[in-house]
């Protein structure tokens, strides 16, 4: 597992987003570092993944994607839900997606973390949550994550690094599928799978989660 030294503040975390929106293409959302091809590749794979793992969920009336970022997977999340509501916490992130997703009917896009999610009593079919929780480093802030997932949410699909040759940065914190699955209250693991790419390993896995409220 990847450690850190000293945790950002969430206003340097939010700066970070903030800088990263300005990049072109798919830098935006992957490391920078690597071959774009290989983001490309990546990118096609993931979505794969994760449309994979949708189907095994049945059938989606409502879902929510976390960390919609440029709005590179919502496409392929819209297509299998009758409605997604994508957040995002970058204001500049959620205009691209917007502009990406301009098609899409049934979409709404809205800025909030997902520390904080802004639902009470709404629960969602599914949520989507593509190398997002990574990015928040907190111990106390990742529970309140976790639990705000598993209050928002009869499933998630969950995509996370596991283990990277190359350094993630100091705005990412890897952790195992076991230690989120010990974060989720009410958390059962339904199916796993594995995405390998760059000498990175990240695990995708579909989630079952009982109401705890």
């Amino acid at each position: 597992m990847q450690q850190i030294t000293r945790t950002p503040a969430p206003s340097e975390v939010a700066d970070e987003w903030r800088k990263r929106a300005e990049r072109p293409g798919l830098a935006r959302v992957m490391r920078a570092s690597q071959p774009a091809e290989l983001a490309v590749e990546t990118t096609a794979r993931t979505l794969g993944l994760v449309t994979g793992l949708l189907r095994s969920v049945g059938t989606v009336g409502d879902a929510l994607e976390i960390g919609c970022g440029m709005g590179r997977i919502t496409p392929s999340i819209a297509a299998r839900a009758r409605t997604l509501t994508a957040i995002d916490m970058t204001p500049r992130m959620l205009a691209l997606a917007r502009e990406n997703c301009a098609h899409l009917s049934n979409v709404d896009f809205k800025c909030a973390t997902v520390q904080r999610l802004p639902w009470k009593d709404k629960r969602f079919d599914v949520a989507v949550c593509v190398w997002v929780l990574m990015h928040v480093l907190d111990d106390d802030e990742i529970a309140e994550a976790c639990r705000a997932i598993a209050a928002a949410a009869r499933h998630l699909v969950l995509v996370e690094y596991e283990e990277a040759d190359i350094p993630v940065g100091r705005f990412s914190r890897l952790r195992s599928l076991e230690e989120y699955l010990a974060l989720l209250p009410g958390a059962r693991l339904v199916e796993r799978r594995e995405l390998r790419y760059g000498g990175d390993r990240s695990f995708a896995a579909l989630i079952a989660l009982d109401d705890p409220r």
